[in-house]
Order: structure tokens, then sequence, then C-alpha cells
């Protein structure tokens, strides 16, 4: 028999206990002479003979319990069951405690022991222990702690946790003196069967110790080795709550510290910090520049605050300070020079042509949040309060920024409703040509009254949809409704001025919004010369492939095509050699400096030049007073929209004034 610590059959058979091994299969590898006993009694024990598979035997004679429990110890599963059974032997019903337990075989196998005795009422029998501590260090004592047995592996433990341990001599140091003496001594008095994982420092190492009663008085002990468990935990424990890369604590460790605070009525303050730019380093000089910079920041904020703090990564470039400090002064002290530092030490963070900032959100326990889910979504809202302002810049929260992203959310909800069913409509604003002041033609633009926020600027509502993917409908609804009454208008009263409608740039490089765009234009019969798409300055016209592809499919159909907000985009002069530009629109920027500005008006000079080397017509925005018109028909610009001559009217009105009218 192959079994880590033998088991001696003076032991097995000195027992009246029913005894068998079994090993990872269930074959039988052992069993005691008390078998010898009662085979003539059952007809199921003389099928119990060695190398027979024990747990088929059980299934055969349905004892389906007894099988379930050995199985459940042979997976693994468990250490030990125990339960009280009855037995028929002629005609007589016997009570007895059917027991198993765990065993180490060699090569690490699992094995069973299983007992069969006559039921007596005790907490464990001196056998069990025994038989239960063969694989482990072991020792039982009497009531005055006296050891009375000890195995060999008990033996050397004791010796290592006390190098003065000698079991043969009377002078041996007492069990009083070690690191698990607490322990057993509450087991003691209490006369339960306890367990509990001790480390004892001078191996070091840690192990699960079990304690028994005995009840003659005294206990039986056994330990068995958890180190390599334990350094599991403990792995598992920083993978769960420590960042891999910074070693800084991450989101879990940070709420259950914030938490902690909390409980303990602790003031704090949160910091929450977005490190700008750093997506574009890791998407053009990889992820190992990228996680490098991470680590240096980690080092950064540990180093600039000196304040009592915990500095943590939640996110990829995001991290978390908190600190005891609430005052405002002295957190905006703190931040500014946060801000500060980092500027300094930047360009030794960054990568050429890609800076990096900081925008930093703060909110505070207990002004701002009593829980830590508040806290840190305060401060995050804080944070993005910061990115709109400018680079490098911190905020402390405020409840008005929830009422903004609130009414943000909201007006997002109503933009993916049914779009009808808004108070969203369309005015035109008309084009002029100063000389005659004819019509030459419209620009649409959205407007929205909204039943709870009033007026909402079209920036606004028109960003959210951008940002929320409803632009393309919000677009294919304002083409249908403008172009159901133009096609009304042409029928009518022979319409033919060109229809200017804004695309975004995120539009601009989709091609099925360009398909329907052509199918609307064909179904309600508009010219395509009379379609005029605006496109503004920060569209990515030299880089993005999408774009350029749809502007020649445009321009293959006759479409128009304007260059908006010229001068105060980011457009360079060869996109306007590449691209078939028919118009450019003067920015009212530059309109509102005319009489105050020399430089602008330099520029609006520079401006019509270009426009007639180009040979494309260019339109004045914003225009309001008669000066300004005069100024701009000096420098030979005829072509006007604003309210001098006209401020953005419904298209009933439109038709009234400039149709019907005329």
């Amino acid at each position: 028999m192959d079994i880590a610590v033998p088991l001696k059959n003076t032991i097995l058979n000195a027992s009246e206990d029913l005894i068998i091994v079994l090993d990872d299969t269930g074959n039988i590898i052992n069993m005691n002479s008390a078998w010898k006993k009662i085979e003539t009694l059952n007809e199921f024990v003389p099928l119990i003979v060695k190398n027979s598979n024990f747990t088929d035997l059980l299934e055969s004679t349905q004892n389906y319990e007894q099988l379930d429990s050995i199985q459940q110890i042979l997976r693994g599963d468990t250490d030990e069951f125990q339960k009280k059974f009855t037995i028929s032997i002629e005609q007589k019903q016997y009570y007895y405690l059917f027991r198993t337990y765990k065993l180490t075989l060699s090569s690490n196998r699992v094995g069973a022991i299983i007992i069969y005795s006559a039921y007596k009422q005790e907490v464990v029998s001196e056998m069990k222990n025994i038989l239960e501590s063969m694989t482990d260090a072991f020792f039982s004592v009497d009531k005055s702690w006296n050891i009375t047995y000890i195995n060999e592996y008990g033996k050397t433990l004791l010796s290592q946790v006390l190098p003065s341990f000698d079991y043969k001599s009377s002078e041996s140091p007492s069990l009083l003196e070690t690191e698990f003496f607490p322990f057993l001594q509450q087991v003691m008095l209490e006369q339960e069967t306890r367990q509990q994982e001790i480390f004892i420092p001078s191996i070091p190492t840690w192990f699960e110790v079990k304690a028994y009663p005995i009840e003659e008085g005294g206990l039986s002990v056994f330990f068995h080795h958890i180190a390599e468990r334990k350094n599991i935990e403990k792995d598992l424990r920083n993978l769960a709550y420590f960042d891999f890369l910074t070693h800084l604590p991450n989101r879990r460790m940070t709420y259950d510290l914030l938490q902690r605070k909390i409980k303990n009525g602790e003031p704090f303050s949160f910091f929450y910090i977005d490190l700008d730019g750093f997506k574009l380093i890791n998407d053009m000089y990889g992820h190992t520049r990228g996680d490098a910079i991470l680590v240096e920041m980690a080092n950064f904020f540990n180093q600039t605050i000196k304040e009592d703090k915990v500095v943590s990564r939640v996110g990829g470039d995001e991290f978390v300070i908190f600190t005891d400090e609430v005052d405002k002064e002295k957190l905006s002290i703190i931040a500014n020079k946060l801000v500060q530092d980092f500027q300094e030490i930047s360009e030794s963070k960054s990568v050429p042509s890609i800076p990096l900032s900081l925008s930093i959100g703060i909110s505070r326990y207990p002004q701002d949040a009593s829980n830590t889910d508040l806290l840190f979504r305060y401060a995050n809202v804080a944070m993005y309060t910061s990115k709109k302002r400018s680079i490098n810049n911190f905020s402390f929260f405020e409840y008005s920024m929830i009422e903004e992203i609130e009414r943000k959310v909201h007006i997002e909800n109503e933009l993916h409703g049914n779009l009808k069913d808004t108070a969203i409509h369309f005015v035109v604003q008309p084009q002029f040509n100063s000389t005659n002041n004819e019509v030459i033609g419209v620009e649409v633009l959205t407007r929205w009254i909204h039943p709870k926020y009033g007026y909402i600027t079209p920036p606004e509502f028109i960003g959210i949809a951008d940002n929320s993917g409803r632009i393309e409908e919000l677009t294919k609804y304002l083409i249908c409704e403008v172009f159901s009454k133009v096609s009304k208008w042409i029928q009518d009263y022979g319409f033919n001025k060109p229809v200017a409608i804004n695309i975004t740039p995120k539009l601009l490089g989709n091609r099925k919004f360009f398909n329907d765009l052509i199918h609307f234009i064909q179904f309600y019969n508009i010219p395509p010369q009379m379609v005029d798409i605006e496109i503004t300055e920060n569209a990515n016209l030299d880089t993005d492939q999408n774009i350029l592809s749809n502007i020649a499919f445009c321009r293959k159909y006759g479409i128009r095509l304007s260059l908006d907000d010229f001068g105060t985009g980011y457009s360079k002069l060869a996109d306007l050699v590449d691209f078939p530009i028919d118009k450019l629109k003067i920015d009212k920027y530059f309109v509102d400096k005319i009489g105050k500005e020399t430089n602008a008006e330099l520029i609006l000079h520079t401006f019509m030049n270009l426009a007639k080397g180009l040979k494309c017509d260019v339109l004045a925005e914003g225009v309001e007073t008669k000066e300004q018109v005069d100024y701009l028909n000096s420098l030979g610009l005829t072509y006007f929209q604003g309210y001098y001559f006209s401020k953005p009217v419904s298209l009933d009105e439109f038709e009234q004034t400039y149709l019907i009218n005329n």
C-alpha cells in the first residue's frame, strides 16, 4: 500500500470498528480484520475484499448517500462526512455511524478512509483523530497540557516553532509559549471542535489548525500546511485590489477605503484626474510608451502632493487622489500645484506633436455627497466640466453641473424618439444680392422651442445629436420637411434658388447618408444644382478618404458645395485648391470687426482676392449694418446674409413674402 503516512495494520486491526481504505478510483487498498467477524452475518460483507471497487458496490446496493459522500471526498469537494445509519442483521436493526475522511496518497492523489462503528454519542473518537492526522502534524495533550502523543511531523514542527523543544525531555518548553496556545486554550475551555489559520513567524509559514476536545479531557490537534494557498490568496488579493501596472490601489480598493472613511465619519476631498492626449500616444506610439507614461504619472502624483493622501488608478488614464484636506482655498492650492508642476515636466512625459494636460474634478465629503458612488460621480462630472474650459484646469463640483447633465440626457432622450413629436422646426434665412436686392438663395436653419427648457440653441442640440448618433436622422428629417416645401415652391412659383443645408463633419464621411440624399432629391423632384451642401472648416478635408469620396459623389450629381465660417476653422489654403468649392462664406467674426480693426479688414481684402483667383462666389454672413454693407461693396462683395436684409423666417413666411408677394 503506497500511502504518504503508512497506516499500520496493527492500528487498523486493533480497532473493533470496520475500516476500509480506498484509492482515488474507489478501489479497496486496505481493510481491517474486524470485517472477518461479521462476514457470515450479512450477504453484503463477503463482497468487500481488497482490490474490489467499493463505490461500485455501494451503487449496486443502492447506498447512494454513502456513495455520494465518498465521491465528494475523492473529487476534493470536502474533507469529511459522517452520518448515523441503520442496518438489518439477522432480522435485527442496528445503528451504526458511517464516517469517511480525506486521505492523501502518494503523488498527491486523494483517497478515503471509511469507518463503520456501533453508534455511541461522542464528539469525535481518538481513532478518528489519529487516522485524520496521518498526513499532517499531529499531537494530543491531556487536560494539564502534557503531550500524550505526537507523530514525527508534529515533532519536526514543534522543533521549528520552539528550537529547544524535546519531546522526551521533561524540561522541554511548554505549549503555553507557542503562537497557537491562545487558540488551543479557547477550544479546551469551550469544549467545541474548532479550526483556525495561524501564522508561525519563526518558520515562517501558515498552518490551518484543527483542535478536537477528547472525552476524557485534553485535545487532539493537527496542523495542515497552507502556505501555498496563502500565497495564492495574496496574489489574488493583489489582482483584486491593486493596479498591475502602477501598483497603485485600483477602483475596487478605492471604493473600500472611501467607504471606511465615510463609516468613520472622516471628512476628505476627492480629486478625479484625466490625462488629456493620452489616447493619441497609445494610438500613434504604442502601448509600451503609454504604459511607461502611466507609471511616471503615478510617481508624479505621489511625489507632488505632500499632504496625507492616497493615489489610485481607476481607469486607463484616470487617476484618483483623496486627501483629508477639505478647505476649498487649500484644495485650490493643491490643484494649482498639480497643474503647474505637470506643465513643467509634461514635455519629458509627452511625445512630439502630442501635448499632455490634466483635467481635474474635485468633490468633498460630506459637503457634496454622503456616499462613495455619488462622490465618484460628482468628481467625474466636475472633471468633464474642466475639460470643456481649457487644458490644465480644475473644477469643484457644483449641483448646477448635475442640472446641465440632466438637461443633456433629457434632450438626448427626446432626440432618440419620434422627431415629429418634438417641437423641432425649420426656418430659412434668405441670402441677397445687394446690387438689386434680389434673393439669391436660402440657408435652412433648425430651431427648437422646448416646452421645459425654452429656446435651445442649435449648437447645443445639434452637438448632442452628433455625439449620440442621431445627427443622421435629424438631418434627413430636415431634408424631407424642407424638400417637400421646396418641391411645392418649384411647382407653384418656379422657385429655382439654391437651398443650403448644413452637414456636420461626421456625416460627411457617411456614404449611406449621401445615397439617401440623392434618393430624396429624386423623390421630391429637386434639381441637384439647387442643393447647396455647407461644410465647416474643421472637417478633415485633406485626410479623410471617405469625405473625399463623398464630395466627388455629390459633384458628379451637380450638387453645390460651400465652405461655411471661412477664416475661423482649421482648413489649409490647399483645401481650396484641391476641392471644387462653389462659395466661400465669410464668418460674422470678421464682419463685426469692420471699422474697428484694420487687421480684420486686411484679411477681408485677402479673402476677396483669393475668391477671385479660385473663381468662386463669396458671401458675408451676419451683416447687420449699412456701414458693413458699404465697406464690403467697396471690396467688390455683393452677396449677403444677415439681419440687415432679413432675419430667419418660417417656411410659410418666406413663401408669403418672397414668392407670393413677388
